[in-house]
């Protein structure tokens, strides 16, 4: 007797766990229903944006106040471009001013070989005539006292 009833203890305790463990899996069923629901909502809410995106139309227009409109924004942005010009060549005339000053001081400060033009040609010319004389005495000596 005592044995049946211990085996009917246990019985009621499997029921019970049993039991539990139906509640259990029908509140997991319900879940994941639950997700699989707002999952199929969410995809079906993106469809729906993309479908009115592309149902959407795109208005265009060329009209006198869409022309006046592009036209300011031409002269607006020719301005800017006016300006960046006239700012740069300002930064390149104090440039090419501070590259003036630089060299005239090199030249008033006696720094390096400077040779007027006329100079120049007076040397350039009297080295040429000097290194042909050599060349012709050579070519003389050679000439006679070699050969001949």
């Amino acid at each position: 007797m005592e044995q049946i009833k211990e085996a009917l203890a246990l019985l009621q305790k499997l029921l019970e766990a049993i039991k539990e463990a139906k509640k259990s899996s029908v509140t997991t069923q319900n879940g994941l229903n639950a997700a699989a629901q707002s999952a199929d909502n969410a995809i079906t809410g993106i469809c729906n944006a993309i479908v009115k995106a592309q149902q959407t139309p795109v208005k265009t227009a060329l009209d006198d106040e869409s022309l006046k409109k592009l036209h300011d924004s031409h002269i607006q942005w020719l301005g800017q471009e006016k300006k960046t010009l006239d700012d740069q060549y300002k930064q390149q005339e104090v440039l090419w001013q501070k590259q003036s000053h630089r060299l005239t001081e090199i030249v008033k400060n006696n720094v390096g070989v400077w040779l007027s033009a006329k100079l120049f040609y007076i040397v350039g010319s009297l080295s040429l005539l000097s290194f042909i004389t050599i060349v012709l005495e050579i070519a003389f000596y050679v000439y006679f006292h070699w050969i001949l």
